[in-house]
């Protein structure tokens, strides 16, 4: 029954930890725009980060080679594998690390491995990065990393305003996650090992983006969602409340004081919104 009447309340602050409220001002002080309007955001990093993160690239390497084991036994597995990996790259997601660079004060490698989802029906297989592969020092990148708090509403809450009404516009992000660029400091961090063919010498790649498998990165992409409500409310006064309060993740269920406002003084509505939130 209390937590029946804590939803009914008409509005229940959030009270960030001492944890989360750091990582709240890690990302107020670090976060930028690109000229074309794509955010730039910082990973918030524990107090004892620097001592915490060891050497990873020899586990990184030997997963590769259990990896490509799997993958030469799987063939269609390896096909999937590999256009996963070929799209990361040719929509600059990721880049190759030339040889000649210099190499960071502080790198670490994500070893990665595949994920099945049958049930999709867009990308049956998609590659995580594992941010809880431990270093030499037995600390993983995720353990050196907060996680920040929870800036959306609820499941529950979106439902019980989706039940409410006859008419509900539904939508999702393609790629969240992967909207979000990194700031050049941090995507050392976010190394992998990776080669197309075995007889290659293996390479090195900079993960460029809000990265699957690390502990801040749901954070990180719902709260830029935030941000960007935030910031362009003013040239959208539906859209910007269409951000704040009618997402789950990346999943969009239309708040219905939108659509009932919008019907009111448009003649052609869905249209209408469909162009102001999804602009």
């Amino acid at each position: 029954m209390e937590h029946f009447w804590r939803i009914e309340e008409v509005e229940n602050p959030r009270n960030y930890s001492v944890e989360e409220q750091e990582c709240e001002t890690n990302y107020v002080s670090g976060v930028s725009r690109t000229v074309e309007g794509r955010y730039i955001v910082r990973l918030p990093r524990h107090v004892d980060f620097d001592h915490m993160l060891g050497e990873s690239k020899s586990a990184a390497i030997r997963r590769l080679h259990c990896l490509e084991n799997r993958l030469s036994r799987e063939p269609h597995l390896m096909e999937e594998y590999h256009s996963f990996m070929s799209e990361y790259l040719s929509l600059g997601h990721m880049r190759l690390v030339s040889a000649n660079e210099t190499e960071p004060a502080q790198v670490n490698y994500l070893p990665h491995h595949a994920v099945m989802k049958e049930a999709s029906t867009t990308t049956k297989v998609r590659v995580v990065f594992d941010g809880s592969a431990k270093t030499s020092t037995g600390y993983s990148l995720n353990d050196g990393l907060l996680v920040g708090p929870i800036v959306q509403d609820e499941l529950l809450t979106l439902v019980l305003r989706f039940r409410k009404y006859p008419v509900a516009l539904v939508a999702d992000i393609a790629k969240m996650y992967r909207q979000v660029l990194l700031h050049t400091d941090d995507t050392p961090l976010q190394r992998i090992l990776w080669r197309f063919r075995t007889e290659e010498p293996i390479a090195t790649y900079e993960l460029l983006t809000v990265t699957y498998g690390l502990a801040p990165s749901s954070f990180l992409a719902t709260r830029t969602l935030q941000q960007l409500a935030g910031d362009e409310e003013d040239a959208y006064p539906l859209g910007g409340p269409a951000l704040k309060k009618g997402f789950y993740i990346d999943d969009y269920i239309v708040e219905p004081f939108l659509w009932r406002r919008q019907y009111r003084h448009a003649k052609n509505s869905t249209s209408c919104w469909q162009r102001e939130v999804f602009s």
